[in-house]
């Protein structure tokens, strides 16, 4: 009996194929975690033109499912010495939950005495400082961002998510990691705000204020 010859021209189709299997379940392995991720939830990788990141952020929809939505006011972020007057806003949501973000730049308003003696709670992130308002759960920053020309300048960040309101402790929680990371991003990799990387790492601290508000 003779032995029977292999044909190298499809020797060579089989190995093909065969890599391009091999590669096609690389891909598939690789990109259905990230797909079913951003299935669940259709919050992008990236958010207010490409400012946060989306998982630093998603903890602060609660259990929200549906459509990932985004506007933009007054081009956010922008050059903070150009935010002034209403700011900087993003505003986004997923289904019925939102979170927003505004910016603004001021020379003005409350000093941290002030505001500890007139808030029902303040907050704290290292020499910046603010109101925790737990109705409307929402957190308000005045953060240093001194400039040659007006070196009381500051960076003022609203950030607010309707999961928060009520002031329940894991949701205030979620706001404080949230904000606490938006004041770093904003100060540290955005605006460049002097001294901003001796902001603190972590969440913003609350506490009780002397005020009935």
């Amino acid at each position: 009996m003779g032995s029977r010859k292999w044909n190298p021209r499809f020797k060579n189709q089989v190995l093909l194929l065969g890599g391009l299997l091999v590669v096609a379940v690389g891909s598939a392995v690789f990109w259905w975690p990230q797909l079913k991720t951003q299935g669940d939830s259709g919050i992008p990788a990236r958010m207010c033109n490409d400012t946060f990141s989306g998982a630093q952020v998603k903890p602060s929809y609660g259990r929200a499912h549906g459509e990932f939505e985004e506007d933009t006011a007054r081009g956010f972020p922008g050059m903070l010495e150009e935010a002034r007057g209403l700011g900087v806003v993003c505003e986004t949501s997923v289904g019925n939950m939102s979170v927003n973000f505004r910016a603004q730049y001021t020379r003005w308003g409350k000093s941290r005495g002030e505001v500890e003696k007139g808030s029902k709670y303040v907050a704290e992130f290292g020499e910046g400082y603010g109101e925790y308002g737990a109705e409307k759960g929402s957190i308000s920053l005045r953060v240093p961002c001194p400039t040659l020309e007006e070196p009381n300048g500051r960076m003022y960040l609203h950030v607010g998510a309707t999961a928060a309101r009520g002031g329940s402790s894991e949701d205030a929680s979620k706001l404080a990691d949230l904000t606490g990371y938006a004041a770093r991003t904003l100060a540290q990799k955005v605006y460049k705000c002097k001294g901003a990387e001796k902001l603190p790492d972590g969440p913003v601290l609350i506490k009780k204020g002397e005020g009935t508000r």
